[in-house]
C-alpha cells in the first residue's frame, strides 16, 4: 500500500497513536437511531450499512459509534475508520482492498471493526467486501453513503444475504427539541419546518445561506454530482424533474402530464423518478384504492423527503405570506416524512374517482389508520365527510386528522376519531 494511503489512515484513525485521541466530541447528542446502530455493529455478523440523503449526519452517527467503542474498552488498533470521498478516483478501487489487507495484518487475529464512508464511489466495493465477508469472520464492516449503495442492482445481487440496511432520515421534531434543548413551542415548531431537519443549518445565520445550503449542497449534490457518478443521467433534465417534485410536494403526479411538460419519454421520466427515490430525495406514495394494478401504471403522489428543501424552495422567510398559502402542503410534507420515521408500516394514500380522497393510509400487520391533515383554524363536520367514508367502507372504528391547534377525541358516527395537532408529532 502507498504511502499516501497509510498517512490518510493514520489521519483519520488518531486513535491509533494517541490513547487519549477522541474519535468526536463525546458531548455531540445521538440520534434516536444510535442504540439501533450500535446493536447491529456490536451483535450482528452480517455487513451494516448506513444511507440517506446528504448532511444528514451519517458520518458523524458512524464516528459517535467508533468513539463508543473506544469508550467500552476495545482495542483502538483493531477501529478503522476511512471515508472514500476526497480520495482520488483512480485510486478508490485498489485501495479498499488494500486498506482490509492492511489491517488484516495488523490485527491477524483479533476481531476488527472497519468502518468506511461513501464506499458507494469505489469500483465494485460490493464484491470486493463480499470477498472478505465469505473468508474473514473476525472482519465486521459498517458502511455508509449519501447515495443508495444499491443504485446498481448487481450490488444488492452481490451481497444478498450479508447486509443489513439502515436509513438515517433527516431530524425528527422531536430530535429537533432533543439535540438543541429547545420547548416545544408555536415558533419552534416553525423552525424546525424550516431549517430544523439538518444539523448545521441552525447555525447559519439567514434565510438566505439556509436555502443555499439545502439547494446547493445537499439536493443539487445529489443530482449533479452523485448520481452522474453513480447512473448515465442529463443534468438539466433530472434537476428540472427535482425542482417540480419538491415544489409541488404531495401532489398527484402523472407520469405521461409529467413526461410532455418536461419534454422527455415516459421511461425516462419514471427512470429518474426511481434514482431521486434511492437517493431518499422524494419517496412515492400510491393509491390503495385501485385493486391491483403494478408500480408503474398506479396513481401516485410524490413527497420530498425533507420539509426543509420544500419551504426553503418556495418561502422567502418566516414572515412571508406564502406560509399560510403553503401551509397544508407543508404539513402534509411534514406528516409524510413523521411516517416515514417510525417504520413500523406502510404508508398509501386512498382516491375513489377523484372526488374522494383520504391522505394516509398507514397499515401495519395489526391495524390500518386513516389519517386526514386538516391544518386550519377551524375544522368544519363536512371535512370528516372522506374520513368517515373511508372508515365505513373498510369497517374502521378509528382515525386520526392531524390538526393545527384542535386536540381531543370525538366519536362520530361510530367512529373514534384522534385530533392532534402537527406539532405533537414527535
Amino acid at each position: 500500500m502507498n504511502n499516501l494511503i497509510i498517512n490518510d489512515l493514520v489521519k483519520q484513525n488518531p486513535w491509533w497513536v494517541d490513547s487519549q485521541a477522541k474519535a468526536i466530541d463525546p458531548k455531540k447528542t445521538h440520534r434516536n437511531i444510535f442504540e439501533t446502530l450500535i446493536e447491529r455493529v456490536i451483535h450482528r455478523e452480517l455487513i451494516t450499512s448506513l444511507v440517506g440523503l446528504r448532511r444528514v449526519g451519517k458520518s458523524t452517527l458512524v464516528l459517535q459509534v467508533v468513539d463508543h467503542l473506544l469508550r467500552a474498552g476495545q482495542n483502538p488498533t483493531t477501529l478503522l475508520y476511512f471515508s472514500f470521498e476526497e480520495l482520488p478516483e483512480k485510486d478508490k478501487g485498489a485501495s479498499l482492498r488494500a486498506i482490509i489487507e492492511y489491517q488484516l495484518k495488523k490485527c491477524p487475529k483479533e476481531k476488527s471493526y472497519l468502518f468506511f464512508d461513501e464506499i458507494q464511489y469505489v469500483d465494485r466495493w460490493n464484491s470486493v467486501l463480499k470477498h472478505y465477508v465469505d473468508h474473514y469472520a473476525q472482519l465486521k464492516f459498517t458502511i455508509s453513503g449519501s447515495a443508495s449503495l444499491f443504485i446498481a442492482s448487481t450490488a444488492h445481487e452481490t451481497l444478498a444475504g450479508r447486509i443489513q440496511e439502515l436509513v438515517l432520515r433527516p431530524m425528527g421534531y422531536g430530535e429537533y427539541l432533543r439535540i438543541n434543548d429547545k420547548p416545544n413551542t408555536p415558533e419552534y415548531f416553525l423552525h424546525y419546518l424550516s431549517w430544523g431537519e439538518f444539523p448545521y443549518l441552525e447555525k447559519l445565520p439567514d434565510w438566505a445561506e439556509k436555502k443555499e445550503y439545502v439547494n446547493d449542497f445537499i439536493i443539487k449534490k445529489v443530482v449533479e454530482h452523485d448520481l452522474p457518478r453513480l447512473k448515465r443521467v442529463y443534468g438539466n433534465d433530472i434537476v428540472n424533474l427535482l425542482n417540480v417534485l419538491i415544489t409541488h410536494s404531495g401532489q398527484m403526479v402523472e407520469i405521461q402530464n409529467l413526461a410532455h411538460d418536461l419534454h422527455l419519454a415516459q421511461n425516462t421520466v419514471r427512470e429518474y423518478l426511481h434514482l431521486l427515490e434511492k437517493t431518499y430525495v422524494v419517496s412515492q406514495n400510491f393509491n390503495l384504492g385501485i385493486g391491483f394494478r403494478t408500480r408503474s401504471v398506479r396513481q401516485r403522489k410524490v413527497y420530498a423527503t425533507s420539509v426543509n428543501a420544500l419551504v426553503l424552495k418556495t418561502v422567502q422567510g418566516l414572515q412571508s405570506d406564502l406560509w399560510q398559502h403553503n401551509a397544508g402542503a407543508m404539513i402534509e410534507t411534514f406528516v409524510y416524512n413523521y411516517l416515514l420515521r417510525k417504520n413500523e408500516g406502510e404508508i398509501h394514500f386512498w382516491r375513489k374517482r377523484q372526488i374522494k380522497e383520504v391522505d394516509f393510509i398507514y397499515s401495519t400487520p395489526e391495524t390500518k389508520l386513516p389519517i386526514e391533515v386538516k391544518y386550519q383554524n377551524q375544522i368544519r363536520p363536512s371535512d370528516l365527510n372522506n374520513l368517515l367514508y373511508y372508515c365505513s367502507k373498510e369497517h374502521l372504528k378509528k382515525a386520526m386528522v392531524v390538526t393545527k391547534n384542535e386536540q381531543g377525541t370525538k366519536h362520530i358516527h361510530g367512529v373514534e376519531i384522534n385530533f392532534t395537532p402537527a406539532s405533537t408529532l414527535l
